[in-house]
């Protein structure tokens, strides 16, 4: 078995270099067994100290020391014997890309982009400059505003002129590194085996050439992209990134591109000035593609205008409400907005479930924060209007949270696009989208309300019993 310039002979316990025999100890010849056996699959330690020490109680630091000697045996090769922190020890394949690996197929095509891309050309064209001077662009926004619908326009737009291979992954539903190592392989086209997953595999496969990999849905998997991304990078690959995700990465090569809701009207103005609103123009059009012939009157434009209000302009949500108004029209619609969102839903059946109803891409975003952040967020819908951060440690001074705490809470809430922050005075001031304020009051009501357990199904009720729980919990 070849391992970079080293040969290593199982059966005859014996490891060469260049032609020569290298003293190795018989444990550590063992460890080194061990990880080539694995085939690039992580080894952990408990599972190392099982196999090299059988039935022997040795201390732990007994692999530290042989792992040493190992690297030091493998001399210019010592980097093939990866670390993984908290997990184990690989063994990387050589530099040398086999066939396997190679790029076969060709990366699977774009999705097909949105029609008629509503008021999004000045964004669209800022996002697409912003990719010329950035190595990874990460769109960031509240769930629902169109983060992947601007990512792939932003593809459309520059692929003409990039000379660079363009490939999308979906992130959407992956749990770990190795899916999303995987996952990009795939959209890449690079045929790699699941136990030899890994960074080194993919970095090697695209090493010949330029990439523009668009990584969709990244928040559910923030720390395995990042550190995906930044090893890529210290290859010093020709490579780009377009990341679309609820929150930064947070390394040191991104820019952060914020994406905000569409403008929506003011109550006031004319209803030519209404209809020229991209919000309500989206509506409208999402309301058309429903019922071709449908062309609202002027008590229903100033309706539509209130709708596209009390939604802030979220793309997502304004969609799946001219949705709703074809079987409730646009006053109903309008009505039922002061009972809450839950019936926001019925989107498109090949959208993801993020994006098939708005209750769900809200509880992809709850669901991702610690327990002190989701508690807090539940006690900010007292909150109708922005708020100081005197203003909050005030609300929540009944909660067992420190300062440090609550800062930490905080950050997480804007970092996780939840809790927008303002700097037009010398104080910041936060507030809540409408719609978050909305969902995050009926999860209150709904954790403390008795008569829930009457109304909610087993999995809904599990949900409130256990936000009741983390509230109680941080309550003096």
């Amino acid at each position: 078995m070849k391992i970079g310039r080293i040969e290593l002979d199982m059966d005859a316990r014996r490891l060469r270099r260049d032609g020569q025999d290298v003293r190795l100890g018989s444990r550590a010849f063992d460890l080194l067994v061990t990880l080539a056996s694995a085939q690039g699959r992580v080894v952990s330690r408990s599972e190392l100290m099982q196999t090299v020490w059988p039935g022997t109680i040795v201390e732990d630091c007994n692999i530290d020391v042989n792992i040493s000697a190992l690297r030091k045996a493998l001399g210019d090769d010592r980097d093939l014997i990866i670390t993984v922190a908290r997990r184990g020890y690989r063994l990387a394949p050589s530099q040398d890309v086999p066939p396997k690996f190679r790029t076969a197929a060709g990366p699977r095509p774009l999705p097909r982009r949105v029609r008629n891309f509503v008021g999004r050309d000045v964004v669209v064209a800022k996002a697409a400059e912003a990719m010329v001077e950035s190595q990874v662009l990460t769109l960031t926004g509240t769930g629902g505003v169109g983060k992947s619908s601007l990512a792939l326009e932003v593809a459309y737009r520059i692929v003409p002129s990039c000379p660079a291979t363009v490939a999308f992954v979906d992130l959407a539903s992956l749990a770990t590194i190795d899916e999303v190592l995987s996952a990009i392989a795939c959209g890449c086209g690079v045929e790699m085996p699941e136990e030899i997953v890994s960074s080194e595999c993919l970095r090697a496969a695209l090493s010949n050439a330029p990439w523009l990999l668009i990584l969709d849905g990244a928040e559910h998997v923030i720390s395995a992209v990042a550190q995906i991304v930044e090893a890529l990078l210290a290859a010093s690959l020709n490579i780009q990134f377009l990341v679309t995700s609820r929150e930064p990465l947070r390394i040191r090569s991104e820019t952060v591109f914020r994406v905000h809701p569409l403008d929506v009207p003011k109550l006031t103005d004319r209803c030519d000035e209404m209809l020229n609103s991209p919000a309500v123009q989206l509506f409208v059009h999402h309301a058309q593609q429903m019922r071709p012939r449908f062309v609202p009157r002027i008590a229903e434009i100033e309706s539509i205008a209130k709708i596209c209000q009390r939604l802030d302009g979220i793309p997502l949500a304004i969609e799946l409400a001219a949705g709703r108004a074809e079987l409730l029209g646009v006053e109903g619609v309008r009505r039922l907005l002061n009972d809450g969102l839950s019936f926001l839903s019925g989107g498109y059946r090949t959208a993801t479930a993020r994006h098939r109803c708005l209750q769900a891409a809200f509880d992809a975003s709850f669901d991702l924060l610690s327990d002190p952040a989701q508690a807090l967020l539940v006690q900010l819908y007292r909150f109708d209007r922005p708020f100081s951060f005197d203003s909050l440690r005030g609300v929540v001074n009944h909660m067992a949270v420190t300062t440090g705490g609550l800062i930490e809470s905080m950050d997480e809430l804007v970092s996780k696009s939840l809790v927008n922050v303002c700097f037009d005075g010398p104080e910041a001031m936060y507030s809540l989208f409408e719609c978050t304020r909305a969902y995050v009051s009926e999860k209150f009501q709904c954790a403390f309300d008795e008569h829930a357990p009457k109304r909610a199904t087993q999995k809904s009720l599990e949900g409130d019993v256990n936000l009741l729980g983390k509230l109680l919990a941080l309550s003096t």
